[in-house]
C-alpha cells in the first residue's frame, strides 16, 4: 500500500472509538458512552485542562445559578474536518448518525456546530431552559473531566417532550406529565438532544471539592453557515 493510500485509510477511519455505543435514548435525546478510546480521551482532558476559561454569569438565572467558566468558542460546519481534534470529529460523527433525534435532514449542508468549553465548580448550576431560537435544532454536551462521582451532582436533567409555552416557569414544570430524565456526568459521555427540550445542569455539590464539571457544549444550527 502506498503512502497516499495509507493516509486516505487513516483519514477515513472513524474518530469514535471502537467501544462507542448508545447507552440510552428517548424521543428527543440520545446518550453515547465511551466516545473516544482511553488514550485519545486522556489527550482531550489534558487539552481541556490547559484552557483558561473566563468566569461568566448565567443568562438564565444570574442571581441563583452562580458563576461558570467559558472558553474555546468556535463555530464550524457539521461536516468533519480531517485536521480537527479527534473529539470534535467524533462528536460530529455521532451527531450526523443521530440527526433524527434533533429532527434535522441527513445531507443538509447548511448544518453547523458551535463549540464552547464550560467548567462548573462546586456551588454552580444552570436553571431550566429550552435552547429555542437562533436557528437551533439541537444541542450536545460532551463530558471532558477525567473522573466523576454521582454524589458530586452536576447531572444533566431533561424533560423528554417539546417544551410548552409556560415551561420557562419552574412552578409549571412541577406539573409536567413527563418525569425528568437525569443523565449523570460520566466521563467520555456524549449527550445529543433536540432544541425546545427543557433541561438544566444540576448544582455541583460541595462534596466535589476542587473538582469541576467540564464539558464541551454547543448548538446544532441550520439555515446558516459557519463564521
Amino acid at each position: 500500500m502506498n503512502l497516499d493510500a495509507v493516509l486516505d485509510t487513516v483519514l477515513d477511519a472513524p474518530a469514535s472509538g471502537p467501544r462507542a455505543h448508545v447507552h440510552s435514548r428517548g424521543d428527543r435525546f440520545v446518550v453515547i458512552d465511551d466516545l473516544l478510546p482511553p488514550a485519545a480521551f486522556e489527550e482531550t482532558t489534558a487539552a481541556f485542562a490547559a484552557l483558561r476559561p473566563k468566569p461568566v454569569l448565567s443568562t438564565i438565572d444570574p442571581v441563583h445559578d452562580g458563576f461558570a467558566y467559558r472558553g474555546g468558542e468556535d463555530k464550524q460546519p457539521l461536516t468533519a474536518a480531517p485536521d480537527a481534534p479527534r473529539w470534535q470529529r467524533a462528536v460530529k460523527e455521532q451527531i450526523t448518525a443521530h440527526l433524527d433525534v434533533v429532527g434535522a435532514r441527513t445531507g443538509d449542508d447548511g448544518l453547523a456546530l458551535t463549540l464552547s468549553a464550560w467548567t462548573y465548580p462546586a456551588g454552580s448550576r444552570l436553571s431550566w431552559h429550552n435552547d429555542a431560537g437562533a436557528g437551533r435544532v439541537g444541542a450536545y454536551v460532551y463530558f471532558a473531566h477525567q473522573t466523576w462521582d454521582a454524589s458530586w451532582g452536576g447531572g444533566l436533567a431533561l424533560i423528554d417532550e417539546e417544551s410548552r409555552d409556560d415551561a420557562a416557569h419552574g412552578a409549571a414544570l412541577v406539573h409536567t406529565p413527563v418525569h425528568p430524565t437525569l443523565i449523570l456526568p460520566r466521563p467520555n459521555r456524549l449527550v445529543v438532544f433536540r432544541a425546545r427540550t427543557m433541561h438544566s445542569v444540576q448544582r455541583v455539590d460541595p462534596a466535589a471539592g476542587d473538582r469541576t464539571r467540564r464539558t464541551w457544549t454547543g448548538f446544532i444550527t441550520e439555515g446558516n453557515t459557519h463564521d
